[in-house]
């Protein structure tokens, strides 16, 4: 049995988990709103850990990192377990598979080893928050660093800042899922009434941890697509992570209203500043925003390094940020 790290001590009958922003507090039997931790006489039992859900060898474009490590082979993995009650409505790997036949046990040190036999660059936690399987995840992580891999994550940053700072030694990448930028989309789109934590915890990660963080959002018509939250977003990106930080923009749901929206997001981008747009079309390729040569092309959801030395168009010789190095930048 495996126990939360993360906890505080309340009195003597509670203690509260600090894992992701809820801050569950757990009396005895209780049950986390992640559905993976339960309290226990021993403290607060993990339910999901080692537990996968899911797992691939594949490009790190894949899952919308396009500035870090390009080109590269990584392993996407990751387990049961949500934070955002939306997401219980929504995913099937919200809940554990009732029957333990289902249920795939990899430790994390042979999770690391496989990485490095398929000869992948890093290891991604890609699938469920990984603020719920923080444990593992530090496991994971640690590893894989002291194995020279690269290391990310996506998620929605509903992590505490003690659950960042835990993993921050270890952490090279971050893909942000930022529903919207306010209450509305976040209540809607998350099931969560408090969000601007989030941008504290990705801002820290950033500036703190000197993690390389892109952000991807997903525009659902009528719901967060509204102009003047667009503009604040994009604001925040390019004011709180920088103009180089690249953002992806993706159709929500179909429809020709949400195409408008990407459209629209896309515009807004430009206007304010930010200098690496990507939406939803296959094969787009990275060009350098102050000469538009080609840095990075895309096709056939191959990525090749064309036109950039040490972070360097060769064209303009402008500095470019990308994330090629194992070594963090300062």
């Amino acid at each position: 049995m495996h126990t939360a790290q993360l906890v505080i001590n309340i009195d003597n009958e509670a203690i509260s988990c600090a894992a992701c922003q809820w801050r569950c507090v757990f009396r005895l039997n209780d049950t986390g709103r992640c559905l993976m931790r339960v309290r226990n006489a021993e403290g607060i039992e993990l339910l999901n850990y080692g537990l996968i859900s899911a797992a691939a060898v594949g490009p790190i474009e894949g899952y919308r990192l396009w500035h870090f490590f390009p080109d590269s082979k990584v392993l996407a993995i990751g387990s049961w377990g949500y934070a955002f009650p939306a997401d219980h409505q929504r995913s099937p790997y919200a809940r554990l598979p009732p029957n333990d036949r289902n249920r795939r046990y990899l430790d994390a040190e042979r999770a690391a080893n496989f990485a490095l036999e398929k000869l992948c660059r890093g290891v991604v936690w890609a699938f469920g928050e990984p603020a719920v399987s923080y444990e593992y995840v530090l496991d994971l992580l640690r590893l894989s660093r002291a194995a020279s891999r690269y290391t990310a994550l996506v998620t929605n940053a509903y992590l505490t800042p003690e659950a960042l700072d835990g993993l921050g030694p270890y952490l090279d990448g971050i893909c942000l899922d930022l529903r919207g930028f306010s209450d509305a989309s976040y209540s809607r789109l998350g099931g969560v009434p408090e969000w601007r934590g989030i941008l504290d915890v990705a801002v820290r990660a950033r500036q703190h941890w000197h993690c390389h963080v892109e952000v991807l959002t997903r525009l659902h018509h009528d719901v967060n697509d509204d102009i003047e939250e667009l503009r604040a977003l994009v604001g925040w990106i390019r004011d709180g992570l920088g103009v180089q930080t690249p953002w992806h923009i993706l159709p929500g749901d179909a429809g020709a209203k949400t195409a408008a929206s990407v459209a629209r997001a896309r515009r807004i981008a430009h206007e304010s500043g930010l200098h690496f747009i990507y939406g939803p079309e296959v094969n787009q390729p990275t060009r350098c925003p102050f000469c538009q040569y080609t840095l990075i092309t895309r096709e056939n959801g191959v990525a090749r390094i064309v036109g950039i030395s040490s972070n360097t168009c060769e064209k303009c010789m402008q500095e470019i940020y990308l994330r090629t190095s194992l070594f963090k930048p300062r």
